[in-house]
C-alpha cells in the first residue's frame, strides 16, 4: 500500500466519523467487505457474531454507530502500511474528557477498495471475551 492510499484512507475515516458523515466513511469500502469488532456482538443483541458482511449491511451499522456516538471525536495517532494492509492507530475523545485508544485495520483488494476492515480496542482479554463470546472465556486457562 502507497502513501498516498493510506492517506486518503485516513481522511475518510477521519472526516467521516468527526462530520457524522456515513457515506465519507463508506466511500472505500468494496461491495463484499467483511467488518469485524469487539461491539458487532453487543449491537446486534447476538453473541455468537462477530462480523458484519457486505456493504450494505456495514453501510447501516456505521449509521447506527454515528447515531451512538454522539458527541465522540477522534483523532488518527498513527499508520502504519503493509503490502496490502494498513493499521490505524487512533483515539476516541469521549465526551467526559477520557480518551479510548484502538486501531484498525484495513485490507485492500485488487481494485483498491477495502475488503477487509477489523477494529482492535484496548481493554481486557475477558471483558472483550465476554462481549463476544457471551460470558465464555475464550483463551484456556494459563498452565501451572
Amino acid at each position: 500500500m502507497d502513501e498516498a492510499t493510506a492517506d486518503r484512507l485516513v481522511r475518510h475515516w477521519e472526516d467521516g466519523w468527526n462530520g457524522c458523515d456515513v457515506e465519507t466513511i463508506m466511500a472505500p469500502f468494496a461491495d463484499d467487505v467483511v467488518f469485524s469488532s469487539p461491539f458487532v456482538s453487543r449491537l446486534t443483541g447476538d453473541p455468537g457474531r462477530i462480523a458484519i458482511d457486505g456493504y450494505e449491511a456495514l453501510h447501516a451499522y456505521v449509521a447506527g454507530a454515528l447515531q451512538r456516538a454522539g458527541a465522540v471525536r477522534y483523532t488518527a495517532d498513527a499508520v502504519y502500511r503493509g503490502a496490502d494492509t494498513m493499521v490505524l492507530v487512533y483515539r476516541c475523545h469521549m465526551p467526559d474528557g477520557t480518551d479510548k485508544p484502538g486501531a484498525d485495520t484495513m485490507r485492500l483488494g485488487t481494485d483498491g477498495k477495502v475488503v477487509e476492515w477489523r477494529s482492535h480496542y484496548a481493554s481486557e482479554p475477558a471483558e472483550i471475551s465476554a462481549s463476544v463470546h457471551g460470558g465464555e472465556t475464550a483463551w484456556p486457562a494459563p498452565r501451572q
